[in-house]
């Protein structure tokens, strides 16, 4: 990615002593896009949503899972990771909605 496209838009120090930046990235292809965005869905399956216990949210956990299931039996059929969880939450959620 070519830092010309990033803005450093905000910089915020956290209660737990951590730092929360946030970026602004103009126009990218859709190659860099799905690069970027593969980068951060790793990056968020590291990250602790609860310091205290050390543990991921379950949806942190939910959207991990269902990368790794893309990842190892859907890239060939679904090329953006994307479209591919938006179509397996609508069905798990249509599934949910089916039981009330």
């Amino acid at each position: 990615m070519n830092l010309k496209n990033v803005i450093v838009d905000k910089v915020q120090t956290m209660k737990d002593k951590s730092i929360k930046v946030t970026l602004i990235i103009r126009e990218l292809p859709p190659e860099a896009m799905a690069e970027l965005f593969s980068a951060l869905l790793t990056e968020k399956e590291l990250v602790s949503f609860d310091p205290e216990k050390g543990s991921k949210s379950p949806a942190t956990r939910l959207r991990g899972v269902l990368y790794r299931l893309w990842e190892n039996h859907y890239q060939e059929k679904y090329e953006d990771y994307e479209v591919f969880y938006v179509s397996k939450m609508e069905r798990l959620i249509e599934s949910i909605k089916e039981k009330i």
